[in-house]
């Protein structure tokens, strides 16, 4: 719709204008999803919204090296 037909149609083009002005999904979008799919399987749908939320981040942000220098095994110890 052009602009010469917002006045005849408001409603519609204020819909219009909402609508349009939505971006188009982008590749790290998809590749997101893709990556939350390998994630959260089968066995791992009984976590709760919060955990699979913070997995998803967590596994995103180990990805781009976020807590490359973070000892993750510090002071834990495993007793035999």
């Amino acid at each position: 719709m052009s602009q010469a037909h917002a006045d005849q149609f408001p409603i519609l083009s204020r819909i219009a204008r909402d609508i349009l002005a939505i971006p188009g999904v982008s590749i790290g979008v998809e590749r997101l999803f893709s990556s939350c799919r390998h994630t959260l399987t089968d066995p791992r749908s009984s976590l709760s919204p919060d955990t699979a939320s913070m997995t998803i981040i967590c596994k995103e942000w180990l990805k781009r090296g976020l807590g490359d220098d973070v000892d993750y095994l510090e002071g834990i110890s495993i007793h035999q």
